[in-house]
């Protein structure tokens, strides 16, 4: 462990005071001194005038349940700030499981988010089954941050009900051996549970989460909250807005009822929804009025994601699509070419539903953007493609793939996000902000890194917010809405996890390609931010621009008051 004296900079407690100048002196991974002109005594010095020195960022929302076996970096996060990180989320997790049901709960998951299959057959040790034993093993895992993780009620489920999940309710006694079984995890330090009421799989089957009636969600909420401060994470099915509000009011209820602290999929901050707003705002304070403890979960950068053809989940509302990219490798160009394939393609793209994330209802938003052999075009919309070559949008698409290769990418035009919603979001204080999906569609995006637009567009550039709303909405309100209470602030006997930065230095770097993943795939991540350092429990895992190869990281858990 490393004794530190950190010099001359200013401080950004985490809390929403105002910010003031003093030295931290760190001591066996504890902040153990705050004050003007501290004396050295023997630590290392890290001099931060001119600087920020700030709580380290807690990622609130990632899928890096598998990267964190094969990349114990987990790159970008250090160099963004970052010194914990939450995985298990939207009901996915890969504990409790079975042995025998291993591979329908990893394809899901590689399915859900994106993630490559192979590296998640083969990287991972696979030596537990319950959640106590996942717990064991990831205590022998070091990693540059610390790691917190949910229970997934898609895992929980599949463990007591086996393939019935998959096509109706519990049962009294199977909803007593989940909770049974989710007792057991939280003791163990699960973060709480995540649930799933909106995704299908592969074979385009809805999830197991969502065959579970009130009871179930009532039982399990219940074992949530006897374990406060662990909290539920719940995806509604946010796609579709009478849909999801319907899904708030519904789990709102089960929340009220329970006790039990909530985030869900909630108020859509994107300018295409202006309309329905003021019905989410009211929405929310009525939840809230009713003593609903339910956050909705914030993301405020807009999106701008990738979009491939070699294996994702964006096609899922065309079926015919869906088929082609989740396919054989070797059959996909021959698929797009075939006739009666193309007639039905017309039809499953004409009777397309809503999505948040493809852009598929929305082509003039779809740039082609990457082709693998140069044939193009490029820089166009997949709607002037359309209209260019007077085919259908469906097979315009097809015939620029084969022209192009399957390796060739789309990219979506950034959503227009309602910045003085996000800003009246980051004042309420029942908001959960920071939700990236760090570590998921690695090939559509790099949202690890994306917190850093709440400092350099809406406290910087912007000047919307003050640093210390920015930095309290990246630190303290998210160690607080976990119960992480040891850490997010700078106070006098926290855990030493601390950032330093100059505002002015900070930038949001572009997506890159890193070919790292195992067994031969890529992914997107993004060059270093300019941090000046990031200290996790008292240990730099970055200074300067530079990882330091420590490995701090611990495995977090809710603390009870």
């Amino acid at each position: 462990m490393t004794d530190l004296l950190i010099t001359g900079g200013t401080i950004v407690d985490g809390t929403g005071a105002a910010a003031y100048k003093a030295d931290v002196r760190v001591r066996n991974g504890l902040i153990t001194e705050i004050g003007p002109n501290l004396a050295a005594d023997g630590e290392t010095i890290i001099d931060a005038s001119g600087s920020y020195v700030a709580p380290g960022i807690i990622d609130t929302h990632t899928h890096l349940d598998g990267a964190m076996w094969w990349n114990p970096e987990l790159d970008p996060l250090p160099a963004y700030g970052n010194t914990s990180m939450v995985f298990g989320n939207c009901g996915n997790s890969i504990a409790p499981l079975k042995g025998d049901q291993r591979d329908e709960i990893v394809d899901l998951l590689c399915f859900l988010e994106d993630l490559p299959r192979k590296a998640f057959e083969q990287e991972i040790p696979w030596s537990w089954q319950s959640w106590p034993e996942y717990m064991d093993a990831l205590r022998t895992q070091p990693t540059s941050v610390h790691v917190a993780g949910y229970l997934g009620h898609l895992a929980l489920r599949t463990w007591v009900m086996g393939v019935d999940a998959w096509t109706r309710a519990a049962t009294a006694e199977e909803i007593a051996e989940m909770c049974a079984v989710l007792d057991e995890g939280l003791a163990a330090g699960a973060l709480g549970l995540s649930i799933n009421h909106f995704d299908k799989d592969r074979a385009l089957r809805l999830v197991p989460g969502y065959f579970a009636d009130d009871a179930e969600y009532l039982a399990l909420f219940r074992v949530v909250a006897a374990h406060k401060p662990a909290t539920v994470q719940m995806i509604t099915r946010f796609n579709d807005p009478e849909l999801s509000i319907a899904d708030a009011e519904r789990f709102g209820e089960l929340v009220r009822e329970s006790g039990v602290r909530a985030q869900y999929t909630g108020i859509p901050f994107n300018e295409r929804d202006n309309d329905r707003r003021d019905e989410w705002w009211a929405l929310h304070n009525r939840l809230q009025s009713a003593g609903a403890d339910m956050w909705p979960m914030v993301n405020c950068k807009p999106l701008a994601p990738f979009f491939g053809f070699e294996s994702s989940l964006v096609f899922q509302r065309v079926p015919a699509w869906n088929e082609v990219i989740n396919g054989p490798t070797e059959l996909k160009l021959s698929m797009l070419a075939d006739p009666a394939w193309r007639d039905q393609a017309r039809i499953d793209w004409d009777n397309r539903t809503r999505s948040s994330l493809s852009r598929i209802d929305r082509p003039a938003e779809m740039i082609l953007t990457i082709s693998e052999t140069g044939a193009g075009p490029l820089g166009i919309s997949l709607q002037d493609l359309s209209d260019q070559t007077g085919l259908h949008i469906s097979d315009a698409l097809a015939d620029w793939v084969i022209a192009n290769g399957l390796a060739s990418q789309m990219m979506g035009i950034p959503e227009r996000l309602s910045e003085a919603d996000v800003v009246k979001a980051l004042r309420d204080p029942h908001m959960v902000f920071n939700i990236n999906d760090s570590g998921a569609h690695l090939q559509l995006f790099s949202a690890a890194g994306e917190h850093l637009y709440m400092l350099t567009h809406y406290v910087r550039d912007a000047g919307l917010i003050s640093i210390e709303e920015g930095v309290h909405a990246l630190t303290g309100r998210t160690a607080e809405f976990f119960g992480l209470s040891d850490r997010g602030v700078i106070t006098k006997g926290k855990v030493a996890d601390i950032v330093i930065f100059r505002l002015e230095e900070l930038e949001l770097r572009a997506e890159e390609r890193a070919y790292d993943v195992p067994h031969g795939t890529w992914r997107f991540t993004r060059a270093p931010a300019g941090f000046r350092a990031t200290i996790t429990a008292g240990v730099p895992t970055w200074i300067d621009g530079a990882s330091t190869g420590a490995r701090p990281g611990q495995v977090l858990q809710p603390i009870p008051s």
